[in-house]
């Protein structure tokens, strides 16, 4: 049942590209127009641990990012694409790797403070 579910996911996801992939969208085959979009949704899955909640507030951070480093390398021409992609990896890794590290000491201190209360 997992590799059905699987396989039709994977249809339909590249049943949604034909167009662009064709160049159907811009009347011309275009080199390399994916532009990230996988390193940003393991990104999005990665953050919202794969809830259905977290996925979509993910997304909009993740999008707010992306709009955001364009807006930026914009008005400040120096700021690369490489810069903007540094940025959001120092996010992953902040918000998602360092949330499981400080989980154990947050449980600890409040712990404390619940069977201080209890008593």
């Amino acid at each position: 049942m997992i590799i059905i579910t699987m396989a039709i996911s994977g249809a339909l996801a590249g049943l949604v590209a034909v167009n662009h992939t064709g160049g159907a969208a811009e009347g011309r085959l275009i080199l390399n127009f994916v532009g990230g979009a996988g390193f940003v949704g393991i990104a999005v899955a990665f953050m919202g641990r794969a809830h259905p909640v977290g996925v979509g507030l993910a997304a909009i951070l993740f999008g707010a990012l992306t709009q955001g480093g364009l807006e930026l390398a914009f008005s400040m021409p120096s700021v690369t694409r490489d810069m903007i992609v540094t940025i959001q990896a120092m996010v992953i890794l902040f918000t998602g790797a360092m949330g499981d590290m400080l989980r154990i000491p947050l449980e600890r201190l409040f712990g404390r403070f619940s069977s201080a209360e209890a008593k």
